[in-house]
């Protein structure tokens, strides 16, 4: 069965939030970094907000998919690679990857499903 359009942008906006956060005020340089400088006098740094977004339903939904889907999930839009290098991070043929994220996808959209209608 076909990936589902609107799940894999869904897993995408996830997998970002996943590495680098969801723009909530953290600063994205620490400032023990060498490339960090003070705001320019006169300037006053802003709280920075991002729109509301599906991420936060996304990664419960994924946190209580069965253990192997989660796991190629993760692997395939967190850590990414090649097929064959997600294979040997899942001890998978490529493959079987595949076809857990489109078994991922489907277990995704019928909980969301599932959740419209209660």
């Amino acid at each position: 069965m076909p990936r589902d359009d609107r799940i894999e942008e869904r897993l995408q906006r996830w997998a970002q939030w996943v590495q680098v956060g969801d723009g909530s005020g953290y600063p994205v340089t620490s400032v023990l970094h060498p490339s960090w400088s003070p705001p320019s006098p006169g300037i006053t740094p802003t709280l920075k907000v991002s729109a509301g977004s599906d991420v936060r339903e996304t990664h419960f939904l994924v946190r209580i998919l069965p253990m192997k889907l989660r796991n190629a999930v993760v692997v395939h839009y967190c850590i990414k690679g090649t097929l064959a290098e997600q294979g040997v991070r899942l001890d998978c043929a490529p493959d079987t990857v595949l076809g857990r994220v489109e078994r991922a996808h489907q277990a995704l959209l019928q909980m969301l499903e599932a959740s419209d209608v209660g």
